[in-house]
């Protein structure tokens, strides 16, 4: 199957479970979507203004998960694990009907959503892929943390490292190219949660 075409799942997923951060019942349906549509979200509880592209312009907060709104302000939240799967899987198009404010936390990697999407299969387009190509360097630093991107030819080779002082975690470092690599240990990759921050988390409700 080529990586230069638009694809969308075959068949509709359905699926529920606890939000992570307000442990809500959310119930979830990915439906195909034609090329071009893009990754959108439906607040089904929500009668009017209730689409929100899954776009990095929409997102509002990055705080501990992925939130993104519409200008209306409807939002829904912690969407990094079931975005990261469609993209690891090639799903360029999708409807995500949704009806709570936080996609379900499942066993907090993107495990289940991966597993889901291959259950289903692909339908694959004749419509080419949208490409946003990288022409100079960038580099951004905040106090300890930096990230930065380069130009490449043909792949997306990532290569990160976490530091914790913390010795349960510690320094751990991957690297892998997503377009050759076997991505099976970054979709069973976990969320964590340190114990002294369970206070702080508590105190942003």
């Amino acid at each position: 199957m080529s990586i230069l075409n638009q694809k969308t799942i075959n068949n509709v997923i359905s699926f529920e479970g606890v939000t992570l951060h307000k442990g809500k019942h959310a119930k979830v349906k990915i439906l195909p979507s034609p090329p071009n549509s893009g990754i959108t979200f439906k607040r089904t509880d929500l009668k009017s203004k209730n689409l929100i592209n899954a776009t990095f312009q929409n997102v509002t907060d990055a705080k501990l998960c992925t939130t993104i709104s519409n200008e209306y302000g409807i939002s829904v939240s912690t969407i990094e694990h079931l975005m990261a799967a469609l993209y690891g899987k090639g799903v360029d198009n999708a409807i995500i009907e949704i009806d709570q404010d936080e996609v379900p936390i499942k066993d907090g990697s993107s495990k289940f959503f991966v597993e889901a999407i291959d259950k289903v299969g692909l339908k694959l387009s004749d419509t080419p892929i949208k490409i946003i190509k990288i022409l100079n360097k960038i580099e951004i630093k905040d106090n300890n943390k930096t990230i930065k991107i380069e130009p490449s030819s043909a792949s997306l080779q990532i290569d990160f490292e976490i530091k914790f002082d913390n010795p349960k975690i510690g320094t751990q470092r991957n690297s892998i190219n997503v377009y050759e690599n076997d991505l099976e240990n970054i979709y069973n990759s976990r969320t964590f949660c340190l114990y002294e921050d369970i206070a702080k988390l508590k105190e942003m409700n």
